[in-house]
């Protein structure tokens, strides 16, 4: 068991069937991405709300690659729950530090501390026209308390700190946080025949100071390749 800022947990079956266990005191609270949750026991209450206050707020969230509704969990006594995202991957705490600031691409939220303030933020109509599905983000402030952050991936987890105006160019659908002192812009790849027959199309500029959490998997050029394994229906046309 691990003592995090505010929690004891356990990431378990890391790394690539990873889910989380999180260890609740009574009167200690938690919030989850819907859907994340495997198991609790009766010592937990759940509750469920928007993601956020207002209706647009949370249908931004969704657009950000996360879901409408967060479960809340309170412990009346001492307990226990299990989480894990839909995807095969590894977990990861963050400890999150007062004013601290992470940004979160699609998919990666699993669990926080309760505390913790989260705004969807948009690249702009530039920008987001070709980031795809990192044109929306989550924007998470610890505010003046210090508490923890879970996050998942596809994949393996890697990360790199970037010194005060390094460089670093990514595929965009291989990222999967970084701190909010991170600027990142898209950018095409090389000229235009490289743009449109690489496979990349844009990348992902990043510049420090700070550091940035990638994934190994790109989800969507995964799901492509499935796709492709899938039988396609055939037609058949008759000529008379």
């Amino acid at each position: 068991m691990v003592k995090g800022k505010e929690f004891e947990y356990d990431i378990l079956e890391s790394p690539t069937f990873s889910y989380l266990r999180i260890h609740l005191k009574r009167g200690q609270q938690i919030q989850c991405e819907g859907g994340s949750m495997i198991y609790f026991n009766p010592a937990l209450e759940i509750a469920t709300k928007k993601a956020s206050k207002g209706f647009l707020k949370s249908l931004k969230r969704v657009l950000a690659g996360e879901t409408f509704f967060l479960n809340t969990f309170t412990a009346k006594g001492d307990g226990y729950l299990g989480l894990a995202p839909a995807f095969l991957g590894d977990l990861m705490h963050i400890p999150m530090e007062p004013g601290k600031k992470w940004i979160l691409f699609s998919g990666s939220f699993i669990a926080s501390s309760i505390h913790f303030n989260t705004e969807t933020e948009f690249l702009g109509l530039k920008r987001g026209l070709f980031a795809g599905e990192r044109a929306f983000y989550l924007l998470i402030d610890s505010l003046d308390s210090s508490g923890d952050l879970f996050i998942g991936a596809n994949g393996a987890f890697f990360e790199i700190t970037l010194a005060p105006g390094q460089i670093f160019n990514c595929d965009n659908g291989h990222l999967v946080a970084m701190e909010d002192s991170v600027t990142f812009d898209i950018k095409r790849v090389g000229n235009l025949k490289s743009t449109f027959l690489s496979g990349e199309g844009v990348i992902t500029q990043l510049k420090g100071p700070g550091r940035v959490i990638m994934q190994s998997r790109n989800p969507r050029e995964f799901a492509m390749w499935i796709y492709s394994l899938m039988p396609k229906e055939r037609t058949t046309s008759s000529s008379f």
